[in-house]
C-alpha cells in the first residue's frame, strides 16, 4: 500500500512538473502583437493618443511591433539598434514589422524612426 502511495504522488508531482514547463514553453513561443502607428512625426499605439509611448515588455517574451504609416507623402521606419532589428522604409499606407525576443535582463531600450530621430522615439521597458 506504501508503494502505490509513493507511486501515486510521484505520478501527480511528474504531471504538475510537466504542466507548469509546458506552460512556461507556451507563454515564451506565444508572439504578443503590438501596433504602432506612425503619425505625422509621432508614433502612437494603436487607438491611443500619448505620442511616443513607453511600451511595455517582459524579459523573455516573444513581441511582433508591426508599425503602420498613416503620414501623407512622409516615410517613417522603426528601429531597436540595441536589438538589432528595424523596418525598412515605410510610405503612407505600408506596413512593417518586428518580431525578437525581449532580453531576459529588465531595462529600457530605445525605439527610433531613422529619419526623424528628434521628434520620433519612445521607450521599450523590459520588466518583470
Amino acid at each position: 500500500m506504501r508503494n502505490l502511495i509513493l507511486v501515486t504522488a510521484f505520478a501527480v508531482i511528474a504531471t504538475a512538473s510537466v504542466a507548469l514547463t509546458t506552460a512556461a514553453f507556451s507563454a515564451r513561443t506565444e508572439v504578443r502583437e503590438i501596433t504602432l502607428v506612425a503619425r505625422g512625426m509621432a508614433f502612437y499605439v494603436d487607438g491611443q493618443a500619448t505620442a511616443n509611448p513607453v511600451v511595455n515588455v517582459r524579459p523573455g517574451e516573444r513581441v511582433r511591433i508591426t508599425v503602420r504609416n498613416v503620414t501623407a507623402g512622409i516615410l517613417h521606419d522603426l528601429a531597436i539598434d540595441s536589438l538589432n532589428v528595424a523596418t525598412g522604409p515605410l510610405n503612407t499606407g505600408e506596413v512593417g514589422s518586428l518580431d525578437f525576443i525581449v532580453p531576459d535582463r529588465p531595462g529600457s531600450y530605445e525605439y527610433y524612426c531613422r529619419p526623424h530621430a528628434l521628434m520620433m522615439r519612445g521607450t521599450l521597458a523590459v520588466a518583470n
